[in-house]
């Protein structure tokens, strides 16, 4: 890994240390995350008014909806661009075009000549505050799918829609909302309905929408926002059942996001040369990935209900004797449901932490005392360095047994490593060894 790459991370993770003085003054006004960003934007020439995009927002699915569809798309022979969030083990997973992540060198080129400059005129010339490490990292997405003349963009909210900072596209094709669940409650609001609303606000005037979504209250709000934005409600149409899913596509979840993905290809008329032979292929880092065999390890970064209970289904049809279960949660996560759901099917659990600076992990101690308390008599250890827990849960596992390794997909991430170290997907930009 080059030591250019590395300062230019540090660079821009960096920018979260910035003052905001919203934050110093107690205000939270979100609609601050959209108007910095058409700021800094305009000095950058407005690329994300030159591109074709589809913007996708949900609970969960997202990442896996963006990534089958730019799959499907590229088989079309379609260069297709996608910025997605969290990354799994290094930053430039977020930018991909056709399966081959964003370069260093492309990612140093743009950082030095467009974006630090930018950042500089942008305190001189606007009033509105710095901006944050998710905006300034999707303008420089924007600008390399421009570039790299993308036919198609994919984009995923980070969080919520109205105020995401990738809401700052003003015209996008498609939107589609994957599902709406229980997660990010302190920022959206602590009811479906509130959270609906506010994913909502992708919808633009002119587009097409599409939702995985069954809750019939909260598909009448979609419906209402198409209606006042004279955007199209599309229903979807059961295109998954013409294909063999026995793979990642085999959950109820997964089977969806599918079908959203085949449903915004039919509406934009793309028709890919083989789609079996795509989902047959499909894979993403921490999700539900397989990285060993005997015994089975199970990578997948599920931290809230919607993605544990997928993650569960999934589990249930491996073939295994014993799971142990290797298990971090962030500090901000309420994770008491997914905790019983996990003690639940587990033989032993090694409680861990990640390693990142930028985010809290949920206290170790804390995490014990509950676990002991729904499940007093499972076999439990304690361990602050994660790669710790991975070595003791490898040793003891037989060749029939399984390590489940969740709860972050900082965690996961990390613990990736092993099987795929960063230095192979940067020399390789790609994040797998197929």
């Amino acid at each position: 890994m080059s030591q250019t790459y590395q300062q230019d991370i540090k660079f821009l993770e960096s920018l979260a240390n910035i003052p905001k003085q919203e934050f110093l003054l107690g205000l939270y006004d979100r609609s601050i995350f959209i108007t910095r960003l058409k700021n800094f934007l305009k000095l950058l020439g407005n690329p994300e008014k030159k591109i074709k995009i589809i913007h996708i927002a949900g609970t969960s699915g997202k990442g896996t909806t963006v990534r089958i569809l730019q799959d499907l798309m590229s088989n079309a022979n379609l260069k297709v661009g996608s910025y997605t969030s969290p990354f799994a083990t290094t930053t430039i997973e977020k930018v991909q075009i056709k399966n081959k992540l964003i370069s260093p060198q492309q990612l140093h080129k743009i950082l030095e000549k467009k974006v630090k400059p930018a950042l500089d005129k942008y305190l001189v010339q606007f009033p509105t505050q710095p901006l944050s490490y998710f905006e300034t990292f999707l303008a420089l997405a924007l600008i390399h799918f421009k570039e790299q003349k993308c036919q198609w963009v994919i984009l995923e909210t980070g969080c919520g829609g109205t105020h995401d900072a990738t809401n700052v596209i003003p015209h996008p094709l498609v939107t589609a909302i994957t599902n709406i669940g229980l997660d990010h409650t302190h920022l959206l609001g602590n009811t479906k309905i509130k959270i609906a609303k506010d994913k909502a606000g992708i919808i633009k005037p002119a587009s097409k929408f599409l939702t995985t979504e069954k809750n019939k209250k909260l598909i009448k709000i979609f419906k209402k926002v198409c209606a006042k934005k004279k955007a199209k409600y599309i229903n979807l149409e059961n295109l998954v059942k013409e294909y063999n899913t026995d793979n990642y596509f085999s959950t109820k979840r997964q089977k969806e996001n599918l079908k959203l993905a085949l449903n915004i290809l039919k509406e934009l008329k793309i028709k890919p040369k083989n789609i079996q032979s795509v989902i047959n292929k499909f894979s993403l880092p921490c999700r539900q990935e397989i990285i060993q065999t005997n015994p089975l390890v199970i990578l997948d970064g599920a931290h809230n209900s919607d993605k544990l209970n997928n993650l569960i289904e999934f589990i249930k049809q491996q073939k295994y004797k014993k799971l142990y279960l290797i298990l971090g949660f962030a500090h901000t996560k309420n994770y008491n449901s997914s905790l019983k759901k996990l003690l639940a099917i587990s033989n032993k659990i090694y409680l861990t932490r990640f390693l990142v600076t930028f985010r809290k992990s949920a206290e170790l101690r804390e995490l014990y005392k509950r676990s002991k308390k729904i499940k007093p008599n499972l076999a439990m250890a304690v361990h602050n360095d994660p790669w710790q827990a991975l070595q003791s849960a490898l040793k003891l596992a037989k060749k029939d047994d399984l390590v489940l390794i969740t709860g972050s997909f900082f965690l996961t991430g990390e613990l990736r490593n092993k099987w795929i170290p960063e230095d192979y997907i940067i020399k390789h930009l790609k994040l797998d060894k197929k």
